[in-house]
């Protein structure tokens, strides 16, 4: 029978307790909050500037998607040092 190439392997308890983990409660408050004010800024903006919304709209979705990655690094890089010390 051949595995499923769709899906990973299933990971053990301490891997699926740190993947099920998301960012903290003060990342998500700031993050919602930053986005209302992106959105009220845009929404007041003049015809004149409205290019220079766009710009600042997109940097603001690509420091929030840094944000998120950077979450992902750090947890693979605590895992890593982990490995290290029990090694």
């Amino acid at each position: 029978m051949q595995r499923n190439c769709w899906k990973p392997p299933r990971a053990g308890k301490e891997e699926q307790a740190s993947a099920s983990s998301g960012l903290s409660p003060g990342v998500i408050v700031l993050l919602v909050v930053a986005a209302l004010t992106v959105s009220l800024g845009f929404a007041r903006l003049p015809d004149s500037l409205l290019g220079i919304g766009v710009v600042g709209v997109g940097v603001f979705l690509a420091i929030s998607a840094r944000i998120c990655q950077a979450r992902e690094q750090h947890q693979a890089l605590c895992k890593a040092l982990e490995g290290l010390r029990r090694g």
